[in-house]
């Protein structure tokens, strides 16, 4: 059972909201794409475990938590009754070798070792349940879920799970002896309740209104919108999508953008690079949102 979703990162939301209005340097279209393949990864795994386990224990994903001032995350937590399982998903893909604890890529370049990180969130989450006066069997373990990827020099014990030995790694789970309780609940609230959503360390673009591109970006392509008498169409793609959906999404982009900007029909007319007659957006914004004030001064919550 699901206790937290999976949901987008506020990171991500801010590259994809901005990859077509500004031009990333090298170092962030990297970055960028590292963090779409890694979310890819993780709901990858969402899915083969919706599928895979049947055992009754809680699942929480996504949790970001502190314990005496160092952060720690965590990217699925699957709580049985005696044992928590810590799950670290790793999107890799190509070959990799292991020397002497080291990892490599193929080539010899030097990579980040994820069994430090995963021991590293191991021990802070103990640490982190000792203080709340939990109790559990932690197991930690780094699941490779891209079909092409292969680690050379591994030992068999160490904790990774590598795609093809996922539905060995899922009947252990299934065979785990479990029965959750009020108990596994109450813990499920704490970590919910505890979980940082806006990550300090989050890498995010600098920008500013002047110098972003308007417009209706595509949803599917991230080209731009052209406005139709009762659609938008994207010239490069062909995607279509209804006027008023469109709009609310630019709106969404927006308001997550520019929190301290104030919703008005100027500032939505603008945003979406329009032409002409202002009504269809005041009537949209006035469908959707409460409107404070009346005249020039009004604007929409």
């Amino acid at each position: 059972m699901f206790s937290k979703e999976r949901s987008t990162p506020t990171e991500l939301r801010y590259f994809r909201y901005l990859r077509a209005r500004i031009n990333f340097s090298e170092d962030e279209k990297q970055y960028y794409l590292n963090l779409e393949k890694g979310f890819e990864g993780e709901l990858q795994f969402d899915r083969w475990l919706k599928k895979a386990l049947t055992a009754d224990c809680l699942i929480l994903n996504d949790l970001l938590l502190d314990h005496n001032r160092s952060l720690f995350q965590i990217d699925s937590l699957l709580m049985f009754q005696n044992v928590i399982y810590l799950i670290d998903v790793k999107n890799f893909e190509g070959n990799f070798y292991l020397d002497n604890q080291q990892w490599h890529y193929i080539s010899g370049k030097e990579s980040k070792n994820p069994l430090l990180q995963m021991k590293r969130a191991e021990s802070l989450f103990r640490q982190w349940l000792q203080k709340y006066g939990f109790t559990y069997t932690i197991n930690g373990r780094i699941v490779f879920v891209h079909p092409e990827f292969y680690l050379y020099n591994a030992s068999s014990h160490l904790p990774l799970i590598f795609p093809n030995q996922l539905p060995r790694f899922s009947k252990q789970l299934n065979d785990t002896p479990s029965k959750t309780s009020q108990k596994h609940k109450r813990l499920a609230e704490l970590l919910i309740s505890n979980h940082i959503s806006e990550s300090p360390n989050a890498r995010i673009p600098d920008y500013d209104y002047l110098q972003l591109k308007k417009g209706v970006v595509c949803a599917r392509c991230y080209g731009f919108l052209t406005s139709k008498v009762s659609h938008w169409v994207c010239d490069a793609c062909g995607y279509k999508e209804k006027h008023q959906d469109a709009v609310l999404r630019a709106v969404n982009e927006f308001k997550f953008l520019f929190p301290d900007k104030k919703l008005t029909t100027k500032a939505i007319y603008d945003w979406c690079a329009l032409k002409g007659d202002k009504r269809t957006i005041r009537f949209i914004l006035l469908k959707h949102f409460d409107r404070i004030g009346y005249g020039s001064s009004s604007h929409f919550v």
